[in-house]
């Protein structure tokens, strides 16, 4: 069922937000130790605003919004590291549920740092001025769907969305504006769904969970193999691994791809503005892979996130959840570097903290940088590879502590922000 579109008064106003309220709020973080997250004066030291018949200064909005956008990435990822621990447990139904909420955290995370906010019935955004402008009192899921839908066709959310985005340390970004350098007429919404995520089917996914979690689930089975299972952990990992490219030039390819057909083109036509690109990224990044003369199939990852198939497979709502979530910790990571913040110093007590915490490491053993918390996942999912998967009770019983190492995709939160 697709979600009510936003009216006219809401899609003008949307347009309308500011990501400098943000940037602006972001950088008085530099001012004092973190936690707490809020300055002390905030008076929503929970982010829940008031009713709505109650003025909120734009001030203490603004800041409520700014934080939003890191933490709802950093409790989206948790959110998918235990659909990963249900999949393992033979339990797709709850894998649906929570990879559901991962696409939700990062949709509201990704609205928080175009200073939007989300919140139950009280939606608002933060203009130029540093005003406060009511969007509609929707709820929270439908509002979340309708208005992401809205804000990436606006002109600069192309840009915001794959700026983060890099392959040998090139934004792609980069070579896109090579290939077409008077800018993109492919809105971001396309490029989504050509990435495998159409933003509208957060919302049908919202069906999905709904399903999963209110209805007996013995009245529609799903079921997943061990074997197929643990190709798809690798799979989904290596796609996320820290300085990784092979998702990134999928996203490259596809990219490239929908903008030279909105010009009735094909890539095979763009050798000069490949061979001006950086060697070091060519190397990584062929003219024969751009042409799909190799390696012409797309990612993995893709093809689950863009499988449409009714029920909603699990797979498909953890790579839709994931990749949003890519997106989403890109842009507040951006966010954060732009407001001045060197995000692993600034925030590195609330880091450390939270890897022990949630069992990454013990406390005063953290990994140097962040980078270097693949390094468990990348020895777990090789000691992995040699439980049985014939069937799931000695599999499970095979993994044993790697099943807890290989749902802990905090730690590609951790490597994206506070790198």
């Amino acid at each position: 069922m697709a979600v009510s579109p936003l009216g006219a008064p809401d899609r003008a106003t949307l347009a309308l937000a500011d990501v400098g309220s943000v940037l602006n709020a972001l950088s008085a973080l530099s001012s004092r130790a973190v936690p707490p997250w809020l300055a002390p004066s905030n008076p929503y030291q929970d982010g829940v605003l008031p009713a709505a018949q109650v003025a909120v200064a734009g001030s203490d909005l603004a800041e409520v919004i700014a934080v939003r956008g890191p933490l709802h990435a950093m409790d989206g990822w948790s959110y998918v590291g235990r659909a990963l621990n249900s999949l393992i447990s033979g339990d797709a139904h709850a894998a649906r549920h929570l990879a559901y909420y991962g696409e939700l955290r990062a949709a509201l995370s990704i609205l928080a740092s175009s200073s939007i906010g989300i919140f139950n019935r009280r939606n608002a955004v933060i203009d130029t001025a540093g005003d406060v402008l009511n969007l509609a009192d929707r709820p929270t899921h439908d509002m979340c769907w309708a208005t992401i839908s809205e804000w990436a066709v606006l002109p600069n959310s192309l840009d915001r969305l794959v700026k983060p985005l890099n392959i040998a340390g090139t934004s792609l970004l980069e070579p896109f504006r090579e290939f077409f350098p008077s800018g993109t007429s492919v809105a971001a919404n396309y490029v989504m769904t050509e990435w495998g995520f159409d933003l509208a089917q957060g919302g049908d996914d919202r069906h999905a969970r709904n399903w999963s979690s209110y209805q007996p689930t013995a009245l529609s089975d799903i079921r997943t193999t061990p074997a197929s299972d643990m190709l798809f952990l690798r799979m989904f990992w290596e796609a996320l691994r820290p300085g990784g490219i092979s998702l990134e030039r999928h996203l490259l390819r596809i990219l490239l791809e929908s903008e030279a057909r909105v010009h009735n083109a094909q890539l095979s036509g763009y050798a000069d503005p490949y061979n001006r690109l950086d060697d070091d990224l060519k190397r990584r990044f062929s003219f024969e892979f751009m042409t799909r003369v190799t390696d012409a199939t797309d990612h993995d990852f893709l093809i689950h996130a863009s499988d449409r198939a009714l029920p909603a497979h699990p797979y498909s709502m953890i790579c839709r959840a994931a990749l949003l979530l890519r997106l989403a910790t890109g842009m507040a990571e951006s966010n954060l570097t732009a407001a001045g913040l060197q995000p692993a110093i600034h925030f590195e007590h609330w880091w450390k903290e939270f890897g022990a915490t949630h069992g990454l490491w013990t406390p005063g053993t953290e990994p140097l940088s962040t980078p270097e918390l693949w390094d468990d996942v990348d020895v777990a999912l090789e000691d992995a590879t040699q439980a049985p998967t014939a069937h799931r009770h000695p599999w499970v019983s095979g993994l044993a502590g790697n099943a807890m190492r290989i749902c802990e995709t905090e730690r590609v939160a951790l490597w994206g922000l506070f790198q």
